[in-house]
């Protein structure tokens, strides 16, 4: 490698200076937060941001649609303890924020979007100030500021500003959890009410997505308690127990014949693929977990170091401590999943997500100083996917908003045609329909089979695929079927269709 005479330096160190300068330069604008009289409302400024205009502008996506569907079917249906969507049994796991939604319908009148999305970014807001409050007992303000950045930046979590779905809400209750049985360990008791609190915590956390990703909180405390805190074994596993009682519970109440597959399939158990294609699956997992944990994929590894080294050479604090249990909570279950013999895919680590930033908010205090050639980056990094998702917000969205509202626009193109008709309008069960769009279209909505909807004997309106449409004509050619419409939401096209039976 070449060397400057002068210097005595590399070529490459020299690049790296100028590279690190402006790293540099951040780092000491974002350590003046230390200074800020309110730093707390960094992080609701930073929140909010990114979530307006995008919240707004965005439609529904992905399982927004779904979500909202089975929150309707409670309020509309009566369908509260075993879930429907648009009258087709959905008994995969509990929906937490489908009842949440549907409480805040019926306190509002109705099932809307906004039924879904406020309980949800309330619970996203929450999430950032509890890693904010957390730092801020163990550091200094611009550390606890950063954890809150780093959380709401990573690629893996900011696309819930505009996509509601449980990851959120599953994470947010277990680090709640996290937070009430550390600040008992922090002050050397857990008391028997600490211990209710969490164990209510994790049964929430178990009614919103099943119980897989409660091992998120099980293994990972689990793993320190095992090796620092022995006698809050049989707290931790009192809590356990009752919260297990309420998610069976659940699951006792709801099941029918062949629900047990059901829950395999989703639990992962039941997907056979040979052993190159499991093994490129999980290497697929580990390369978007680098991505998508970003800065705090940066940062895990000298994270680790530190804590081998505290724990050999006996130098701990509770900020040790800390970042000892923030480790175990977001590697334990990581790598259960890494080795789990079903497909994976990176936000089923979303639970993870949250001790990860308190990890990159504990290394900023202690390394920012001593090692500013670590910090800086994963700073920058974090800046650079902040100011890209305000892009994202602030300008592409607004500049072209139909590129974002699909589902929108195809639901109300729906209710104008239905116009207040009480009849249901009908749409095929299963995954054939895009729920995106229903969420537009005022009246009641049923799910149909097509051989049902062919046999349907008087006049109905009906959203199908054209593949399907031909179908129930091949089913019964004597239908007679109007096209009142063709839309497109999710990629996939769909006529709106009056059937009018013969005679």
């Amino acid at each position: 490698m070449r060397l400057d005479k002068a210097s005595g330096r590399s070529a490459a160190g020299q690049l790296w200076d100028k590279v690190f300068v402006p790293g540099a330069w951040l780092l000491a604008k974002f350590s003046d937060l230390d200074r800020s009289r309110w730093p707390i409302l960094w992080v609701i400024g930073l929140f909010w941001i990114q979530a307006i205009p995008a919240t707004i502008i965005r439609a529904s996506n992905l399982e927004e649609g779904r979500i909202i569907a089975m929150a309707r079917g409670a309020v509309e249906d009566g369908h509260w303890l075993t879930p429907f969507v648009y009258g087709e049994r959905f008994a995969e796991r509990p929906v937490l924020l489908s009842w949440l939604a549907a409480f805040f319908g019926e306190a509002t009148g109705s099932v809307t979007l906004w039924s879904l999305r406020i309980p949800h970014l309330c619970f996203f807001l929450a999430g950032a100030l509890l890693i904010y409050s957390l730092l801020r007992s163990m550091t200094g303000k611009s550390a606890a500021i950063f954890g809150a950045l780093c959380w709401i930046s990573m690629p893996v979590v900011a696309p819930k500003f505009i996509n509601a779905e449980p990851d959120i809400v599953l994470s947010v209750l277990l680090f709640s959890a996290f937070c009430i049985w550390w600040h008992g360990t922090r002050d050397k008791g857990i008391t028997p009410g600490r211990w209710l609190c969490i164990s209510v915590l994790i049964a929430l956390a178990g009614l919103t997505k099943g119980p897989q990703e409660v091992a998120y909180f099980t293994l990972g405390v689990g793993a320190y308690i095992l090796l620092r805190q022995r006698d809050q074994i049989p707290g931790f596993i009192a809590a356990h127990i009752g919260a297990g009682l309420v998610i069976g519970g659940w699951y006792g109440l709801v099941y029918q014949t062949g629900d047990a597959d059901t829950w395999k399939a989703h639990s992962r158990l039941t997907q056979t693929t040979d052993v190159l294609a499991t093994v490129l699956g999980h290497l697929d997992f580990v390369k978007s977990l680098a991505v998508e944990f970003l800065p705090g994929s940066i940062l895990i590894g000298p994270a680790i170091m530190i804590a081998i080294d505290r724990w050999r050479d006996g130098r701990r604090d509770m900020r040790d401590d800390l970042l000892l249990a923030a480790i175990l909570y977001s590697v334990a279950c990581t790598l259960v999943l890494l080795f789990w013999p079903g497909k994976v895919a990176a936000r089923y680590a979303m639970p993870g997500t949250m001790t990860l930033a308190v990890i990159c908010g504990l290394l900023f205090e202690n390394w920012r100083h001593s090692h500013p050639r670590v910090i800086a980056p994963a700073l920058v990094v974090t800046c650079m996917i902040f100011g890209g998702l305000l892009v994202r917000g602030w300008i592409v969205m607004p500049v072209v908003p139909h590129l974002f509202q699909e589902s929108r626009l195809a639901g109300q193109a729906i209710d104008a045609i239905l116009k207040g008709d009480s009849k249901p309008l009908y749409v095929a069960g299963g995954d054939s329909t895009d729920f995106n769009m229903l969420v537009y279209v005022r009246g009641p909505i049923s799910t149909i089979a097509l051989d049902e909807l062919a046999e349907l004997n008087v006049p109905a309106i009906a959203v199908l695929r054209p593949e399907h449409q031909r179908a129930v004509l091949q089913t019964r050619p004597e239908l007679h079927l109007i096209e009142k419409d063709s839309i497109v939401s999710g990629k996939t096209h769909y006529n709106i269709i009056k059937i009018i039976p013969p005679g």
